[in-house]
């Protein structure tokens, strides 16, 4: 059984899940849970990885594409003194896995 899976818009830049993006490609989802990435990264894939056990309703899943897209962006305005604004650049990013398992 394969399934494709789309999360959208999640708070993380493109620059920095690409580069792991080559990683975890053509893994089995156990592998989400040992990982040592920084902790929002951990955080995110550990999320994604517990919603797509509770869809398919089992552990022996295999990922056989991790593919990123670039998101949208929005600039968050901070306000600082003598009347001037400083611009943060808010990046997310668009992730597609395709998964196939077996059920239990």
């Amino acid at each position: 059984m394969i399934k494709k899976f789309f999360f959208k818009n999640l708070p993380i830049s493109y620059k920095k899940m690409y580069s792991y993006s080559k990683l975890l490609s053509n893994i089995p989802i156990d592998y989400f849970f040992y990982l040592n990435f920084t902790n929002k990264i951990n955080f995110i894939l550990k999320k994604i990885a517990f919603t797509i056990i509770n869809c398919i309703n089992s552990t022996k899943i295999f990922i056989k594409n991790f593919l990123i897209n670039k998101g949208i962006y929005y600039k968050k305005i901070n306000y600082r003194a003598k009347g001037k604004i400083d611009f943060v650049i808010k990046r997310y990013t668009n992730i597609i896995l395709k998964v196939y398992g077996k059920k239990n």
